[in-house]
């Protein structure tokens, strides 16, 4: 209920002992304290002073057989401030060192550090790192000496870290989440036949959470000779692509992000036992990124299923307009191959990403961490990102943040781009 702390209990078709703060649990329409296993179950949090209404669904489970996963959903939780909103954006010990280069790779995101260990550095320089990445979206790194336990006490710097849930393993409870990418070995065109999502398709890392990761950090140690590259495409880019009235119809609108085909694929096809429910949360559209203020078209076509609002046809048809606008904007897309021991480094709030299954029946490994970012919100008056860039560069407030183009531009020359 609204206001207390409810524990639920195991009982007939209904769900094991879970703990909501603050939540409202319908089913049907019916108020309930308890997850239904056969019914989908609305679970809704009022707005707080550190995150807005979160609206979420755990998803029945009976239509996929007997598993009742030991854990429940992830509630939203408050995070601390972005450690981006810290930095000096003229990025003064990031580069304090000529040693350490930076190219970037596109104007609209993608960037490649050398020179530069993320095993030493210091504690301005993390913080200058995640405003970088902000404004970026991604940063690549190459030969880095980081190791899985670096990975992981680096990104315990930035944040919460995502824990490992399962209760019934009460050795790994609690710990940080280190995930080992081991890409299929098969054909993923063929392995399509047997799920009902794109898993090999632009996402953002766990949008269906209520507190969707703000970064992600991946390095690869094992790969083919050649393939297995990654995309990742800038959703300041794909929003500010869009004309101006399907801009403010997105501004309106909020979807369905959606772990359900994930578990289904999981539970069925890889015969594993997940540890979560599956679930969907209702995120805005277009959202605000919490460092850079940007506007982001925060939609992906791995976990988006539907519109809020909209009948189905109108959202199937409105979704693939967006997909479709996303997978073609090679103008807002960095491609990187990787070498032994490269890095990547990506916010999940303004870019989606993909890889390349191009190299079967070859190998490809890494290891990711993760860690939790705020719940996604629209603030009313923020910018599309060339709105914001535009009005720099006329007010003479272009800094290290900003891409190449704009700090090196003659636009007093050319013309300053159009908005």
């Amino acid at each position: 209920m609204v206001g207390e702390k409810v524990s639920t209990q195991t009982g007939g078709s209904l769900g094991h002992i879970i703990t909501m703060v603050k939540s409202t649990l319908t089913v049907d329409g019916q108020t309930v304290t308890k997850l239904s296993d056969v019914r989908p179950t609305n679970v809704e949090y009022p707005e707080t002073t550190e995150y807005p209404a979160v609206n979420q669904r755990a998803l029945s489970l009976k239509p996929l057989g007997d598993h009742i996963p030991p854990r429940g959903i992830r509630e939203p939780v408050p995070v601390p401030r972005d450690r981006g909103l810290f930095a000096d954006p003229d990025l003064p010990h990031l580069f304090a060192n000529a040693a350490v280069k930076r190219l970037d790779l596109t104007p609209s995101l993608g960037t490649l550090i050398t020179g530069l260990q993320l095993c030493s550095l210091t504690d301005a320089q993390k913080d200058e790192l995640a405003l970088l990445v902000a404004h970026r979206g991604v940063l690549f790194f190459r030969e880095q000496d980081i190791t899985a336990e670096g990975q992981r006490e680096l990104f315990n710097y930035y944040g919460i870290p995502e824990l490992l849930p399962d209760p019934e393993d009460a050795k790994a409870k609690g710990k940080p989440i280190t995930t080992n990418i081991e890409e299929q070995d098969e054909d993923y065109r063929e392995t399509y036949v047997h799920f009902k999502w794109p898993f090999a398709d632009f996402h953002a890392d766990s949008s269906f959470q209520a507190n969707p990761p703000s970064f992600s950090l991946l390095r690869i140690d094992e790969l083919p000779p050649t393939g297995g590259d990654t995309n990742w495409i800038s959703g300041y880019g794909t929003y500010e692509t869009l004309s101006k009235p399907l801009q403010t119809f997105a501004d309106s609108l909020s979807a369905w992000h959606s772990s359900g085909h994930v578990y289904e694929s999981v539970l069925t096809h890889w015969k594993v036992n997940p540890s979560e429910r599956p679930v969907e949360t209702l995120h805005p559209v277009v959202t605000t990124h919490p460092v850079t203020g940007y506007k982001v078209l925060n939609l992906n076509s791995g976990f988006v299923t539907r519109i809020e609002g909209l009948k189905r046809y109108e959202s199937d048809k409105i979704l693939d307009l967006f997909f479709t606008h996303i997978h073609t904007a090679q103008d807002h897309l960095v491609r990187f191959r990787w070498e032994k021991n490269s890095v990547a480094l990506w916010d999940n709030r303004a870019a989606t990403h993909r890889a390349t299954h191009d190299y079967a029946p070859l190998h490809r490994h890494g290891v990711r961490v993760t860690v939790k970012g705020q719940v996604p919100r629209q603030v009313s008056g923020s910018l599309s990102r060339k709105e914001a860039v535009v009005k720099a560069l006329k007010e003479g407030e272009v800094q290290a943040v900003h891409d190449e183009n704009t700090r090196k531009g003659n636009y007093a020359d050319r013309g300053y781009p159009k908005v």
